[in-house]
């Protein structure tokens, strides 16, 4: 099983992800995505439009990531998004108190505890800084929100710290100009920004970070009104109720039944959920659904799920699931004195509840890492599912010095120029396949005398190193089949 150190080496030493600025020393909590991690990257944003957004109907907006303090206001940001803090009385370094706590005791301490009991934890355990061993003042809570300056105009005005609010905001406009029906998703993939004082783990804890977010806007009364509920009701979901130390599988259907869940909306979009992370190539056995108890759910939430994956530094949280109600769109109306209100056709009014499933894209990335990391015959393999390999293949000539063989490896690659190629002459032929297999590449295309002489070329499989000489004239063909049909390997 690959480590958080495997990952990290691999993702510096090809650039999936480095230190934003890194020639300046710049700021923590913030990274830049090399050619390879911005390719996989972007392919899971596509696979995740795809296979919800696309499949279920929702709406996709793009909105601005700097708003005005109103809208914070409204939505309790200001009030509510805090971070318990601590201060060393020695060399003045902030520190989150309850990662401190953690840390030192290995217990979860949750950032929803009050100021008086996490400062007498960190006296109990005697807990120093961690920078200079300093004395750490008591607690209190800092704001998250991260401020910014536009222009000359004496509005506060702040980056977003979750891409949902641009989605309540816009909802309004949408059932005037999209002619919307409930229930409907609205989507959105950008930018969130929190002032976190201790980045940490790479990705994992960072100022800026990328979230795929949809809000699900539906008629409370109609929660159990669910049009493709045929196709999830038998299907197990992986859940781990409050209380419980095993995780369980359960059918959507009983998850309903058994009252564990709201109502048969929220089941059906756990599975939906569920079945985009076994696209990313997750095993049923590797992931969960962990219920939230009073105490972690948010201050807005009546329910709460965090969908989690086993790693090597332990249950890593990717997506935070909520049953927000009304909170938003009826705060939202009184912050703007808009109405917010959903007209069916026959006059009746309803304020629509929400269901909410938040993505974090950097995290999801460095788990997918993480999870396809392996070695083969002792050299590094990236097994990425084909949909999320950041090439579709790497087209090599088996020699460069002859003009012939280059000749031809330049015309298999405008025979496929529509697919993610990459064309590399450089080193031995045995590099050049470990090279890609590290990065991820599912095929390679050599080109030899014989290519030259019956236009055949030989695929190589990353996952077996298994080769198949074919045709150039059924190459585009078969790359079709085997990088968006899903044909395996051993059938061409």
């Amino acid at each position: 099983m690959a480590t958080y150190e495997d990952v990290i080496n691999l993702a510096l030493r090809r650039s999936f992800f480095y230190p934003a600025s890194e020639v300046y020393n710049g700021p923590s909590g913030f990274y830049n995505y090399g050619p390879y991690g911005a390719s996989v990257k972007r392919k899971v944003v596509e696979l995740w439009r795809k296979l919800l957004v696309q499949k279920e109907g929702f709406f996709e907006i793009n909105g601005a990531i700097a708003m005005p303090e109103e809208v914070f206001k409204a939505s309790g940001h200001m009030t509510n998004f805090n971070d318990p803090v601590t201060k060393c009385k020695k060399c003045g370094v902030f520190h989150r108190a309850d990662h401190l706590l953690k840390e030192k005791t290995g217990e979860d301490y949750k950032e929803a505890m009050n100021n008086e009991v996490l400062t007498e934890a960190l006296r109990k355990h005697k807990v120093a800084c961690p920078k200079c061993k300093g004395e750490l003042s008591d607690v209190s809570k800092l704001n998250m929100m991260v401020k910014v300056e536009v222009g000359v105009t004496p509005k506060n005005i702040f980056l977003r710290p979750e891409t949902c609010q641009t989605i309540f905001t816009d909802f309004s406009r949408m059932i005037k100009t999209m002619r919307l029906k409930l229930p409907q998703g609205i989507s959105q993939v950008g930018k969130s920004f929190r002032n976190e004082i201790s980045p940490r783990q790479t990705i994992l804890r960072t100022v800026e970070f990328d979230q795929m977010e949809t809000e699900v806007f539906f008629d409370s009364q109609k929660i159990d009104e669910v049009e493709n509920w045929q196709d999830v009701e038998n299907y197990k979901v992986c859940v781990q109720l409050v209380g419980k130390d095993k995780v369980e599988q359960i059918s959507c259907n009983d998850l309903h039944k058994k009252k564990i869940v709201s109502g048969k909306l929220i089941a059906y979009y756990l599975a939906r959920t569920q079945q985009l992370y076994e696209a990313y190539g997750f095993k049923k056995e590797n992931i969960r659904f962990r219920q939230l108890d009073d105490e972690e759910r948010a201050f807005y939430a009546k329910e709460g799920w965090d969908f989690e994956v086993k790693t090597s530094i332990g249950w890593l949280e990717l997506i935070a699931n909520n049953y927000r109600t009304d909170y938003d769109l009826g705060n939202h109306a009184k912050g703007s004195k808009q109405d917010m209100q959903y007209v069916y056709p026959d006059g009746k009014k309803v304020l629509p509840h929400v269901w909410e499933i938040s993505i974090g894209v950097d995290r999801t990335l460095y788990a997918v890492l993480e999870n396809s990391l392996t070695t083969l015959n002792d050299k590094v393999v990236l097994g990425l599912p084909t949909s999320l390999a950041p090439l579709h293949a790497a087209i090599f000539p088996l020699v460069s010095n002859k003009e012939e063989i280059t000749k031809k490896a330049k015309e298999v690659q405008k025979t496929i120029e529509y697919f993610d190629v990459f064309y590399d002459d450089s080193g031995s032929i045995g590099k050049r396949y470990a090279r890609m297999d590290e990065v991820g590449v599912p095929y390679c295309i050599t080109i030899d005398h014989q290519s030259v002489e019956d236009n055949t070329v030989t695929i190589r499989d990353r996952d077996t190193t298994e080769q198949k000489r074919v045709n150039l004239k059924d190459l585009q063909k078969i790359m079709h089949e085997l990088i968006f049909v899903g044909k395996k390997f051993s059938e061409v």
